[in-house]
């Protein structure tokens, strides 16, 4: 591109196209794995980007500096990627031998680039003094710049340097200097990492010779040679070839796998045995190496077979007979996998227990050929067999596969594929045989070593469950330490957390290894292990497993660490405890009550707040206050809790102020919290706030605050004036009790509050009428809800003032007296005594009730009921209604203010002079004299009952019957220190007294 063309373009498309070229570098070069030299490449391109896009590109517009400058660096980085690209197609063997010469490019490929930069402070006179500044440092930076290796990678190096120059090509040696790259390289050795790798390290050396590189050439071939020992896959391949050529002349050549005895001259003369290692002696005869040299250590060159004696000790290996030998060994061991294998397709346990002893034994005696039995598929009939019944047979099946998976990852993937981890398990779960367990324990152990293998044991069904099963079971006690280590290996494997392994172990109720993560991992475990308790159901024996291993103590102890991300995570995994009365207790016994409320005061953090109150609300739930304790046990204070619950009221979420409701709640219901009432009184905005939540908020909030108010009026009756004093919250009420929008308790709290309003408040019995609720009040009487019951009673009750007689008339019309007489039977104290109560109230207005028409009902009875003689309507007398046993059932009731509650209505009956006579007959035909007798003992009720007596005794025939039994019952009252019960005592006596004489 001429300068004059140049000059032309927008300097701000140069840039941008300058940028992308060096992102693109960049990101290239990153690619290149552990490669430092390159990374340090990378990042001086991305620093230049940075100070471009700080350039104003239409200030440089025009400027044939800047373009110039820019067009020299567009040059350099374009060369960059060039060599970037060239070492990334690459294999990672190539660039470590190669790591010298590659820092070599990569530093002059920096200081070209970083020379180009000197043009944008000298002739750029718009670049402002900052940036300017910022590219002279840079500029000087990368002109001064050095790139070395690392120094793994050059110890690397110089290892691989001696070995291929030794010529050595041991296998072992070869593994090692895998293992030691791969290491240096960033990445795990694996048969599919070596393959790959050896497969691009010779396309590097086809591309070297390409390239008439001569001396790279050599010196690559000679590490191929040596490195490719190391090929498992090459490796496998070759020794499948020659069993396969073994097996076809086995095959043919003999009849039914015929295994061959040695002949003689394969047997040593001083061992008998066949020989391993032939060697020559200088008289020609051939002996075992180790046999002869033991023989020559003792000092005589002696012929072992003639007796003569030998001119030296030399000793020239027997390749010919070697081979013969070997040959011999390897079709004998082929014809003997032959046969193995049609014994084990018989499915005669005999015939399988011979096969498996040989193969047993073909695996100690040939080691390096183990690949042979995977190769004739037996393998696939081992793991069946292993279905039998027989323990013999199942611990020699897992021996023959110890010995071929050992240290053997054909032979492991294979066990895989032939679903061998499917039928260890079984063995593991159902068989009680010791041997049999510890022999799978064992193969397991021994497999888990293969990552791959690991990650196939973790994805088998029950595999956990059927472990952990076997740990605890502890049959085996011996095993504990192999099954917890494959266990912790399932877990973690050195480099990531294994979360559905860890999730299946909690599952089983196994939590070692997650606790330990959970308490002595880093930053990053103590979260991830959080994960995966959120994701998990717990049940309570789950729960009681976490609980053993500490996790609650060590979730409190995240709270205290100040870390944000930690303390998130706590109340994360507490939430899941929360609701167990053990983890309750081991909450507060950790110290986490006060962590929790202090949570609670930090306004910007919703989410922390909303799970500190919700496991605050659990703490309570079904226990009240009993674990809002301090570390030592000790309560926490009670205005504390309000003052915190109260705070998070109008400032959090709805569902914050829910949790928060629920604990105030339960610090009312709790015993050694009674001044948690007045505490919540004792600032008007806390219930005027309660009673906004009433009047606008949304289910169950609203509910929630309802209940707290009346808990609060029950408790402290003086605080019902907020409420009388707010029409809105009052109507609110009215409104659902009338429309039955409340239910259960809720409902119970309600009426509960206008039953607590005193009855002089004319206010609240005008909405009542308005707003017609006694329908509903009289339907919650008749329901179930016995709490709901007394209160709905306490509302009712101010209408059954005689003074009212409309309303009166409308309560039993709606079928009152009904469920008054259900409520005497069955009711609570509360609601047995508002009954009386109202029925008192009632049965003294019955006379005007009847008179006075209704707009419901003109309908009178001809017949006359026993008290008023045909005076009254007999729906509406409490004597035709069939009350009055049943008030003198509720005299006998133990709660003694019940029982002057029912005397009082008792004596409604004898109030009317004209009825008097007829109301102590039905008293007395109900038995309800007899039950005043014993009630003369009580503090409650004897001057009620000795007026009541008084009455009766008036009545002919009354003192013929009860006279002396009065007389006897007053003596005591007559000695009693109370002025007024003495007084009535004395006057009654006297009456009694007066009418003998």
């Amino acid at each position: 591109m001429t300068l004059a063309f140049a000059e032309l373009l927008p300097v701000g498309w140069l840039i941008n196209a300058v940028s992308e070229q060096l992102i693109n570098t960049a990101a290239a070069a990153r690619d290149i794995l552990n490669e430092r030299s390159f990374t340090v490449l990378a990042n001086y391109l991305l620093s230049i980007r940075s100070l471009l896009h700080k350039l104003d590109a239409r200030e440089m517009d025009g400027n044939s500096c800047v373009i110039s400058a820019l067009n020299r660096l567009k040059e350099e980085v374009a060369n960059a990627e060039i060599l970037v690209k060239k070492y990334k197609e690459r294999s990672r063997i190539s660039n470590l031998l190669h790591c010298r010469r590659i820092c070599e490019e990569i530093q002059k490929s920096i200081r070209d680039i970083g020379n180009t930069l000197k043009f944008f402070g000298l002739y750029d006179v718009h670049v402002n003094e900052e940036l300017k500044h910022q590219l002279m440092i840079l500029e000087s930076q990368m002109v001064h710049a050095e790139v070395r290796a690392s120094e793994d990678m050059l110890r690397v190096l110089e290892t691989v340097q001696a070995e291929s120059e030794r010529g050595r090509a041991d296998r072992a040696v070869a593994v090692e200097l895998l293992e030691r790259i791969a290491s240096a390289q960033g990445v795990l050795q694996s048969p599919r990492y070596i393959s790959s790798e050896l497969h691009r390290f010779k396309r590097d050396i086809e591309e070297a010779e390409r390239e008439k590189e001569r001396q790279d050439v050599q010196y690559m071939q000679q590490v191929m040679a040596l490195l490719s020992q190391a090929d498992a896959e090459m490796a496998l391949e070759t020794s499948r070839k020659r069993y396969l050529e073994l097996r076809r002349e086995v095959s043919r050549s003999r009849e039914n796998f015929t295994v061959h005895e040695p002949y003689s001259h394969f047997k040593c003369r001083l061992t008998g045995k066949v020989m391993t290692e032939p060697v020559v002696i200088s008289s020609g005869n051939t002996c075992e190496r180790e046999a002869i040299e033991r023989e020559f250590a003792k000092g005589e060159l002696k012929d072992p077979i003639t007796g003569q004696g030998l001119p030296n000790a030399v000793l020239m290996p027997n390749h010919a007979l070697y081979c013969t030998i070997n040959l011999w060994r390897q079709q004998n061991y082929v014809a003997r996998i032959l046969k193995a294998r049609i014994k084990l397709e018989t499915q005669m346990e005999a015939e399988r227990l011979r096969a498996l002893t040989d193969l047993s034994e073909l695996c100690k005696e040939s080691a390096n050929d183990k690949n042979w039995i995977i190769f004739e598929s037996l393998l696939p009939l081992i793991v069946e067999a292993l279905k039998v019944r027989n323990n013999e047979l199942k611990v020699l099946c897992f021996s023959v596969l110890m010995a071929v998976v050992k240290d053997n990852n054909h032979g492991q993937e294979k066990l895989a594929e032939a679903k061998g981890f499917r039928q260890i398990i079984r063995c593991l779960y159902n068989d009680s045989s010791p041997d049999v367990t510890r022999a799978a324990v064992g193969l397991l152990t021994e497999l888990t070593k293969s990552e791959d293998m690991l990650e196939q044991l973790g994805q088998q069904r029950g595999a956990i469950l059927t472990l952990v099963t076997v740990l605890v079971r502890g049959n085996n006690p011996e095993l504990a330490t192999d099954i917890e280590g494959i266990l912790e290996q399932l877990s973690y494997d050195g480099n990531s957390y294994h979360k559905e392994n860890i999730k299946a172990m909690v599952q089983a109720n196994w939590c070692k290894s997650f606790a330990n993560f959970l308490h002595q991992g880093p930053e990053e475990s103590k979260l991830a292990m959080t994960n995966v308790l959120s994701e998990l159901e717990l049940d309570d024996n789950r729960r009681e497993a976490l609980i053993q291993q500490n996790v609650i103590d060590i979730f409190v102890g995240m709270l205290k660490s100040g870390n944000l991300r930690l303390e998130q995570a706590a109340l994360q995994g507490l939430q899941k405890f929360s609701l167990l009365a053990n983890s309750k207790k081991r909450i507060a016994e950790a110290g986490g009550v006060p962590l929790l409320l202090d949570l609670l005061k930090r306004p910007h953090q919703l989410e922390m707040r909303g799970r500190a109150a919700a496991i605050l609300a659990d703490l309570t739930t079904d226990h009240r206050a009993s674990f809002l304790l301090y570390a030592d046990e000790t309560p926490i204070e009670a205005d504390k809790l309000v003052e915190a619950m109260m705070g998070i009221l109008t400032s959090s979420t709805s569902s914050i102020a829910e949790n928060a409701m629920k604990v105030l709640l339960s610090l009312m219901e709790a015993s050694d919290m009674d001044e948690v009432p007045g505490l919540i009184k004792a600032n008007d905005h806390n219930l005027q706030t309660f009673l906004a939540f009433i009047k606008m908020a949304q289910p169950p909030l609203r509910y929630q605050a309802i209940q707290v108010v009346f808990a609060v009026c029950r408790k402290d009756l003086t605080a019902v004036s907020f409420v009388t004093d707010d029409n809105d919250c009052l109507k609110a009420l009215l409104h659902g009790i009338k429309n039955e929008v409340f239910e259960g308790s809720v409902q119970a709290a309600a009426v509960g509050i206008l039953s607590s309003v005193p009855l002089s408040n004319n206010n609240l019995n005008r909405l009542m009428s308005t707003e017609n609720v006694l329908r509903a009040l009289v339907k919650i009487v008749s329901g179930e809800n016995l709490e709901g019951q007394a209160n709905a009673l306490g509302a009712l009750v101010r209408f059954t003032d005689p003074s009212d007689i409309q309303t009166q008339q409308s309560l039993i019309e709606l079928g009152l007296l009904s469920c008054l007489k259900q409520v005497l039977k069955s009711g609570t104290i509360a609601a047995k005594i508002f009954a009386c109560t109202s029925l008192k109230n009632i049965s003294r207005s019955t006379l005007r009730l009847s008179r006075e028409p209704h707009k419901w009902s003109f309908h009178f009875s001809k017949r006359a009921c026993k008290l008023h003689k045909g005076k009254c309507s007999l729906k509406y007398c409490i004597v035709e209604a069939g009350l009055v046993p049943d008030m003198v059932e509720t005299l006998k009731d133990q709660n003694q203010e019940v029982a002057l509650a029912a005397l009082k209505a008792l004596e409604s009956l004898v109030v009317e002079e004209s009825m008097i006579e007829h109301g102590v007959q039905i008293l007395y035909n109900c038995k309800a004299i007899d039950q005043l007798f014993p009630l003369l003992q009580s503090d409650t009720c004897s001057e009620k009952c000795l007026d009541l007596l008084e009455v009766i005794l008036r009545c002919p025939g009354m003192k013929d019957i009860y006279g002396q039994m009065v007389k006897r019952s007053l003596t005591a009252l007559c000695a009693s220190r109370v002025s007024s019960l003495q007084h009535k005592a004395f006057r009654l006596y006297r009456q009694l007294t007066e009418f003998v004489s």
